[in-house]
């Protein structure tokens, strides 16, 4: 099958390899669409993630929907046919993909989901059911997003889900823009405005925040206060959850002051994720479906595997640009 290869950092192959035999306890997909992550992608390519991928050489990918082909002998509830979403750890950009039926957990795409839509509706594992399915929310309730790359915005659509009052902050105004589509009642541009500027701005505008999640991979603000607004609008008791990819750097670039944090008495976790919570992954795929989270509108690009390295490049170096990138398993006719 062709597959989309990391043979070491720096070097993407699209070439044939052998296609996965499903073990007893795991069933084959066939792959329909899968899509970029903008963060994790990029970083396992430079080398420079910092988790379950940072091994060589690996199947670039982990956003994927496809369709059921083959079972192993011990799995019995999962039929032929069945359209499966999720996160996989065995390569995204491929042709087939082999699922462990008992592991992290995986949505059965509801009718009518495209399947583009259902390879990124996998960003639910982090910015839904890691956060705001976990954060007991309460209509009403201020949500603070910090970065609106694909995660911040379907942060932001989740927690308008909830009925919450949703904030946004990022660097680049195509991004803001999308957050308001998505529901967003304020937003407020980084690169436009000091982060004294913003913090002055929410407590005007819309008052004290109840809960705020970071979601960047890299602090790209100009003095690196990422976590300066949150911290300074956040109620006192409020909570902080980060969605932020792990990557592998000499001098994390993050700054915060922690006096502010005490002071408050504010919660941070790295995430509010609970356990047993595959139920709220499908639930986010029903909504999806039902119409209630638009994550349609967050597809910008749509490529195939041999087109890779443009699609990877428009997400690292075209932030003003790009948000999602859709990516088929087969190659261009051109």
């Amino acid at each position: 099958m062709l597959a989309a290869v990391v043979e070491q950092p720096g070097r993407l192959v699209v070439k044939e390899v052998e296609k996965p035999v499903p073990g007893p306890q795991q069933f084959l997909i066939r792959v329909l669409a899968s899509s970029i992550c903008n963060a994790t992608d990029n970083h396992i390519l430079e080398g420079i993630f910092d988790g379950y991928h940072d091994h060589y050489p690996q199947i670039l990918g982990h956003e994927v929907c496809g369709e059921v082909v083959e079972l192993g002998s011990e799995v019995t509830d999962i039929r032929i046919g069945e359209r499966i979403a999720m996160y996989t750890p065995y390569g995204a950009f491929a042709e087939y993909v082999p699922v462990d039926r008992w592991g992290y957990g995986f949505a059965r795409v509801p009718e009518g989901m495209s399947s583009e839509v259902a390879s990124i509706c996998e960003m639910f594992d982090g910015s839904f059911r890691g956060s705001v399915a976990c954060a007991s929310l309460r209509p009403g309730e201020k949500v603070l997003i910090t970065g609106c790359g694909p995660m911040g915005l379907t942060a932001t659509a989740c927690a308008k889900l909830y009925g919450a009052e949703v904030t946004c902050i990022d660097l680049y105004q195509n991004r803001l823009d999308k957050a308001l589509e998505m529901g967003a009642s304020h937003v407020y541009n980084r690169s436009e405005m000091s982060a004294r500027e913003i913090v002055d701005a929410i407590l005007a505008d819309v008052g004290e925040m109840d809960t705020a999640i970071m979601c960047i991979a890299l602090d790209r603000s100009p003095e690196c206060d990422a976590f300066y607004v949150p911290i300074e609008t956040l109620r006192e008791n409020g909570r902080i959850c980060g969605l932020n990819v792990e990557v592998k750097l000499e001098h994390h670039n993050h700054t915060m002051n922690p006096f502010h944090m005490n002071r408050k008495n504010i919660q941070y976790r790295h995430h509010l994720a609970r356990e047993g919570s595959v139920e709220d992954f499908q639930f986010a795929y029903d909504c999806t479906a039902r119409g209630l989270i638009p994550m349609e509108k967050l597809i910008t690009h749509r490529i195939t595997l041999d087109e890779l390295p443009h699609g990877l490049d428009l997400c690292h170096s075209h932030l003003d640009e790009c948000i999602k990138v859709i990516v088929y398993p087969r190659l261009s006719q051109a």
